[in-house]
């Protein structure tokens, strides 16, 4: 998933675990708070949480809203993963004013089917995100693990496919804009580089053809034909004639001196 660089969590939650174990089995860096010493309700002694997960950092307090807060802080989206059908509490209330009070996006799900509305939220963004992900513990919720677990295998697949769905749409684009520069008329030869070196290298050769042009000038079959074009129009080059290999030159080194100077002109 290109668009989760870091899963960040503090672990102090089912739904909390969860992402660090999705993470985990997905080798997605794990970052995120939790309180001093590792502190969970299943990991009471140092040093509690870090002995699983070492990545995560201690808050100075003890107290699990600050962890909450500092992961809002510390990220650029929080998801909540909760039962809609109650009201948010403990740290997933916490991480929801903190995001609200900082301006952060913010998104809560209560289902394990709504993986496509997160994959659709997250492509909203840029790639490379931290992710922040929290929701109630396993004893408000018993169903919090399986849940948040099921809804992330979902959102990888649906991310994984919008990513090929947007990264074809890009090559798309760039086919297109490369057809359009291949068949685009060309400005005034006199300004630009591309056909002042393909009338240089020629005049070298002693030749011209719309292979030669394409090799040496590294441009498609479409614009080696404009300038072939142009320096016909020009009488630079004879016209086309199907029983010959190649063009002859017309002009002369010292005349293509006289009236564009010697340059390298590079693309």
């Amino acid at each position: 998933m290109k668009k989760i660089a870091f899963i960040m969590s503090g672990g102090q939650t089912g739904v909390e675990r969860a992402a660090l174990d999705f993470a985990r089995e997905n080798e997605i860096p794990i970052s995120g708070w939790c309180p001093q010493n590792g502190w969970a309700e299943d990991t009471p002694n140092p040093p509690g949480l870090k002995t699983h997960f070492p990545e995560l950092k201690e808050t100075p307090s003890s107290d699990t809203a600050q962890q909450a807060q500092w992961n809002v802080r510390d990220s650029h989206l929080t998801l909540i993963i909760y039962p809609g059908t109650e009201a948010l509490s403990g740290n997933a209330s916490v991480a929801e004013k903190a995001a609200r009070e900082m301006g952060r996006p913010l998104l809560k799900v209560w289902n394990a089917d709504s993986a496509f509305a997160v994959a659709a939220w997250l492509m909203a963004f840029g790639e490379g995100l931290t992710l922040n992900i929290t929701g109630p513990s396993a004893s408000e919720w018993p169903q919090a693990h399986r849940t948040a677990t099921k809804l992330l295998w979902g959102l990888s697949c649906a991310l994984n496919e919008a990513e090929k769905r947007e990264e074809a749409a890009l090559q798309n684009v760039q086919i297109l804009q490369n057809v359009q520069n291949e068949t685009a008329e060309p400005e005034a030869p006199e300004l630009n580089p591309v056909y002042l070196k393909a009338l240089k290298l020629v005049i070298k050769e002693g030749k011209a053809s719309i292979s030669f042009i394409q090799r040496k000038c590294a441009v498609g079959y479409n614009r080696a034909g404009k300038i072939i074009e142009w320096m016909e129009d020009l009488g630079y080059v004879t016209p086309f004639d199907n029983r010959a290999e190649s063009r002859k030159v017309l002009i002369t080194y010292e005349e293509f001196l006289a009236k564009y100077g010697d340059s390298d002109f590079d693309q």
